[in-house]
């Protein structure tokens, strides 16, 4: 890769991380009804606000070396980790999917980088950011559709409705599963990426929260009965679909071919 391409990738990481900066802003705001413009940052502890040092995105993190300048509380690390997952995605993306889907791409991860830190946040993902994300790639993919039109209006039927039925067993089972806001994620990632990636998102998203579920008990960290959010391992799914997940299929197939 020359300088030039370097370039362009630096520059696109630095985009990703402002980005990634004002997602955390949002994804924390949005959920308690809170303008996402006013007032500025400031401390969770002693409400101080915060300067441009502090907002410096990553840098900022590391110079206050993860406290508060003020008051010494530290800092949750959810602000790095957004703004890092910013950078290296917005970095990244020119490099893992097609010049047209670019067009969604940059959308789908703000919208999931959002809803990511509202879950993580506040277990809860908001209706004011799905419902718009569903009308905007809605558009999108009127004029970007690799797959025909269908594809996308069943994925997003199929993608909700894998989840209310298994939401539904789990309740009739007394042990609640999800959420709406899950099931409306899900529904947005079909509505995104059509049929067969929408089916395997729905495969990956539970085997990482099965993953991530039982190692958490296992340290100790939580146990059985402690609420997971599922929306950060929809998310996580989804951008590995979005970006991997032909080549994934293609491998299982042919796998499955050999054996």
């Amino acid at each position: 890769m020359g300088w030039e391409a370097w370039s362009y990738t630096i520059v696109l990481f630095i985009v990703g991380a402002l980005f990634g900066s004002f997602f955390n802003v949002v994804g924390l705001r949005v959920p308690k009804g809170i303008s996402v413009v006013a007032p500025r940052s400031s401390c969770g502890n002693c409400g101080r606000q915060l300067n441009a040092i502090d907002l410096l995105p990553i840098l900022g993190w590391f110079i206050r070396r993860g406290i508060c300048h003020s008051c010494s509380t530290p800092i949750s690390p959810v602000y790095l980790v957004g703004e890092l997952a910013g950078g290296l995605l917005f970095a990244s993306l020119p490099f893992l999917v097609s010049t047209d889907e670019l067009w969604i791409a940059y959308p789908l991860v703000s919208v999931l980088l959002i809803l990511t830190v509202s879950d993580l946040a506040y277990m809860l993902l908001p209706n004011k950011i799905i419902y718009p994300a569903m009308l905007l790639f809605t558009g999108l993919r009127l004029f970007i559709h690799p797959l025909p039109l269908w594809h996308y209006a069943i994925a997003f039927v199929l993608g909700g409705g894998i989840l209310i039925s298994v939401s539904l067993v789990a309740t009739w089972m007394g042990k609640p599963a999800m959420g709406f806001g899950d099931i409306r994620l899900m529904a947005l990632v079909g509505l995104v990426m059509g049929i067969k990636l929408v089916l395997l998102c729905i495969f990956l998203s539970a085997l990482l929260g099965s993953v991530i579920g039982l190692a958490l008990i296992a340290s100790g960290k939580m146990d059985r009965r402690s609420p997971l959010p599922y929306g950060p391992f929809i998310a996580v799914a989804g951008l590995v679909c979005f970006c991997f997940g032909d080549p994934l299929m293609t491998w299982y197939m042919g796998l499955m071919t050999w054996q």
